[in-house]
């Protein structure tokens, strides 16, 4: 037997894996996300800066509206696209070397969005930006599936997420306070400052090791159990490490292709799954967040100065949402986490929809924004978490990029909603999409939760139903 307190050197992959899965939380880990975080930030502080100083952007280059809307869904669908890509490259590149290069991409991209001269390249600038930016979300998403401990997955996700709730606060202070009282160029500066993922890539390329389960997936074994190796190293200068358990073992496999993934039912019927529900829970995000505001002021006939300062309010008090995941997100089953929290944030939007008085929409608009929030981390958990590793990355991407067409339906839905019955018929809808498609995550999806990723994928979508799958499928783990 191994002694607990030494480095074990096996020659399998699956003990590599098991190695991995038995390390403690260290300090890496929290080195590791808090670059992931940043990353994050700046990838969405992009996307809201745009949604805030779209006016002044209107203003300053005498744009039009129909313009100013195809360059915000020029955003969209670089984001499909870039779900799809990232995944699929990743897959075959690597985890570190794809996020990389996505954050420079997104980097890029803002940095010609802030140049940019006419109509035309902003548009082109704004489908380069959304691509490197859901690329890089996808991702990000699988590395923190791969590489963090397994009872400690939603903790992490919801630390990385904190980069959410600085660039909403960061990105809604700017509109309120910068641009109002700036020249006429000053949103270029602020689509400047998103190129500083230039300078993170590097440092991302020196501090993230590469995702083991992706070597050990591709047959690179000792790259592996040298990453292995050093972690173990650090983690014994704190005491003796656990007995490796047993891992399912890995297939070695060349870079997988969407034919490998078609020929895997049982994948597929969990991104199926999965992309129903993400979808609806996408389509109720966008809905309540991308026609609040709109809402207020032609709905509850608020002043736009006065909108905007609730919609500030909503995004800090969002921000003890990653703070109230992390209570929460590792001790229970991720699936029945989803379907309670979506239920939980239909109520707010319930109240949202039907009341008028000032105290009960920030209110009920501050309470929503939390828990839409939580249905975010829950899903980040767990999309990588359910899918093969040799598969991970495309099959999250996959879904993600589902849920990408759910925010794009939100703009046309809510139109003809608002239309036919103001604010109440968004908010409605909104909410009951959170419900409806919550529940076939709940009845269908796999079990996550304290559990490693080989065993989940193993067991596949059956065990929902305490069924185990055949272990014989093309990838089953």
């Amino acid at each position: 037997m191994n002694r607990p307190n030494t480095v074990v050197r096996p020659d399998k992959p699956s003990s590599i894996l098991a190695r991995l899965d038995r390390l403690p939380v260290m300090a890496s880990h929290y080195v590791w996300a808090a670059l992931l975080a940043a990353n994050l930030m700046l990838e969405y502080y992009d996307n809201a800066i745009f949604a805030y100083a779209s006016p002044t952007i209107k203003a300053h280059t005498n744009l039009s509206t129909e313009q100013i809307g195809l360059i915000s869904s020029a955003f969209f669908i670089g984001m499909i696209i870039g779900a799809l890509a990232g995944g699929r490259l990743s897959d075959r590149w690597g985890r570190r070397s794809v996020l990389v290069w996505t954050t420079v991409l997104y980097s890029l991209g803002a940095l010609a969005t802030a140049f940019a001269p006419t109509y035309e390249t902003i548009l082109a600038s704004r489908v380069v930006t959304g691509i490197g930016v859901q690329a890089a979300t996808s991702v990000l998403l699988v590395y923190i599936a791969e590489m963090f401990p397994g009872k400690a997955r939603g903790r992490f996700v919801s630390i990385v997420t904190i980069g959410f709730v600085v660039s909403g606060i960061g990105a809604a202070a700017l509109a309120m306070f910068y641009l109002p009282h700036s020249s006429t160029g000053a949103w270029r500066n602020l689509f400047l400052a998103g190129s500083v993922g230039l300078l993170i890539a590097p440092l991302a390329r020196v501090i993230l090791p590469e995702s083991v389960r992706w070597c050990v997936s591709r047959g690179r074994s000792d790259r592996a159990e040298r990453i292995v190796s050093e972690l173990e190293a650090r983690a014994l200068r704190r005491g003796p490490l656990e007995e490796p358990g047993i891992s399912a073992t890995q297939q070695n496999a060349a870079a997988p292709t969407l034919r490998d993934l078609i020929n895997d039912k049982a994948v597929l019927r969990t991104i199926a799954i999965l992309t129903l529900g993400y979808f609806g829970a996408t389509l109720g995000y966008y809905l309540f967040g991308q026609w609040g505001v709109y809402s207020l002021v032609y709905s509850l006939k608020y002043s736009e100065d006065d909108a905007y300062f609730i919609l500030f309010l909503w995004n800090v008090i969002y921000g003890i949402t990653p703070f109230v995941a992390m209570l929460f997100l590792d001790r229970y089953e991720r699936k029945s986490t989803i379907l309670v929290v979506s239920v939980l944030s239909a109520l707010p939007l319930v109240v949202l929809g039907i009341s008028a008085t000032s105290w009960v929409v920030i209110g009920a608009g501050g309470l929503a924004s939390i828990i839409t929030g939580l249905v975010v981390n829950a899903y980040y958990t767990y999309i990588p978490e359910t899918i093969p590793t040799q598969l991970r990355a495309l099959g999250s991407g996959i879904v993600i990029s589902g849920g990408r067409f759910g925010g794009a339906a939100a703009g046309v839905l809510g139109a003809a909603l608002f239309s036919a019955n103001g604010m109440a018929g968004v908010m409605l809808a909104a909410a009951a999409c959170y419900i409806v498609f919550s529940i076939p995550v709940a009845l269908f999806g796999p079990r996550t939760t304290n559990r490693s990723l080989e065993a989940v994928t193993d067991e596949g979508p059956g065990a929902a139903n305490g069924v185990r799958q055949s272990t014989d499928t093309p990838m089953a783990a």
